[in-house]
């Protein structure tokens, strides 16, 4: 478990110039310090025993859908002839291995405390890059070691939930203000980093644990009260910034421009997946291509840029196919997230939620954001294992039922 724990340390500085940094490139094909730290643990998790406690292991559709996922686009990109992505296809890689390491090796309650533990840690620390930038190098929005501030934001939200169901459900005392405190520190982060699509999506989640939480009134009023204090001491220029929303005419100042570029950025892979709905135009392309597709796109700007938008991203280089996958396998994580709320164990129902919050801020950023896909897949590969632990007397039939709405109180028992 050490090895699992070390690469969950890891991942947040998956692009920092140490620990992402080329140890063998051989075509798409990139080795680096993580993967490598991986791969050990993949290694050693598939030798060692299970430990006795165990949960058992039930029917899951998530391998299913994921095996295709990452297959069908690397091999019409090679049948189309088309340059590989190796960032592309080295995300996948990390992502088998990661389904590979964690479906073995957490398989207890103790366990599944343990990597929400680490992951909570390491994106906290990992925030400590943004305070640096914004109060010592004086940046006006903070990149973060994503290197740019909305990725930084996206990856920040991933475990902010989780920080705070460590403030509330940890057994020990110091435990949870361990929480509290990674919790208030990755909030602040993401504030810092001026990504409006992160703010959103964390304004977002706190919407979503304040409807779902007991005592509503106070939930909203602490949101409340953050939001008051975002915007009265939050960084300069941050709500300039949301009144320059502008998705149509001509803009005029970066602001508006960066939204005017979104929109024809959408427009431009609706065009693809239009006239490459099986293939798309191959990994990685959607930047060289998107002003064949719409013109208009170097009329707002003089550059091309990515999509912008996970889901039009992955439909216009990968096909409509690919992109229904990915929706499955989001649309069964939360499933097996609703089903884990019917716990008799309060804090893995509450897990259980902190991770459904989790996935759907994540959800909302992407739509303006095309960032790295590994933040689904940490919840993705998760909530496969945390079903079984926060249910494990369910029978395999029952892993097929109805999903419930997110706001119902699921039955338990």
């Amino acid at each position: 478990m050490t090895l699992y724990y070390l690469l969950l340390l890891a991942i947040p500085f998956h692009n920092d110039p140490r620990l992402g940094m080329i140890l063998v490139e051989s075509g798409p094909l990139i080795v680096t310090p993580v993967k490598v730290l991986g791969l050990l643990a993949m290694t050693t998790a598939w030798l060692i025993p299970q430990p006795e406690a165990s949960v058992p292991r039930h029917r899951n559709l998530l391998p299913l859908l994921f095996v295709p996922f990452a297959v069908i686009p690397i091999i019409a990109t090679f049948a189309l002839g088309l340059p590989a992505d190796g960032h592309q296809i080295g995300q996948l890689i990390s992502a088998a291995l990661l389904f590979a390491v964690t479906r073995p090796l957490v398989r207890t309650p103790d366990r599944m405390v343990k990597t929400i533990r680490a992951l909570v840690i390491a994106f906290a620390f990992s925030g400590l890059w943004v305070y640096k930038e914004y109060f010592i190098q004086h940046v006006s929005r903070a990149w973060g070691v994503e290197g740019e501030s909305n990725y930084e934001a996206v990856a920040l939200l991933l475990s902010l939930p989780m920080a705070f169901w460590m403030a509330r459900y940890e057994q020990g005392r110091q435990w949870r203000l361990l929480g509290l405190g990674c919790g208030l520190l990755l909030a602040v982060a993401v504030v810092l980093t001026g990504s409006r699509a992160g703010i959103i999506a964390g304004v977002t989640m706190g919407l979503l644990a304040a409807i779902a939480v007991n005592r509503k009134l106070l939930g909203f009023a602490l949101l409340s009260s953050a939001a008051l204090v975002v915007s009265n001491y939050g960084p300069a220029g941050l709500s300039q910034r949301f009144h320059s929303i502008q998705f149509t005419g001509d803009p005029h100042n970066g602001d508006e421009d960066s939204t005017r570029i979104h929109v024809e950025l959408v427009i431009a892979g609706l065009h693809m997946m239009e006239r490459h709905p099986l293939t798309g135009v191959g990994m990685g392309q959607f930047k060289a291509v998107a002003p064949q597709y719409n013109p208009k796109l170097l009329q707002v700007s003089n550059h091309s840029y990515i999509a912008h938008d996970t889901l039009v991203q992955i439909g216009s280089e990968c096909g409509v196919p690919v992109l229904l996958l990915f929706i499955a396998m989001l649309l069964v994580t939360l499933h097996n997230l609703q089903a884990g709320r019917r716990s008799l164990d309060p804090s893995m129902s509450a897990l259980c939620l902190s991770m459904q919050i989790a996935l759907m801020g994540l959800c909302v950023a992407t739509l303006s954001v095309t960032g790295e896909l590994f933040p689904y897949f940490v919840l993705i590969v998760l909530s496969q294992n945390l079903r079984e632990i926060a249910l494990p007397e369910v029978e395999t039939a029952t892993v097929f039922q109805a999903p419930q709405f997110f706001f119902e109180s699921p039955a338990r028992g």
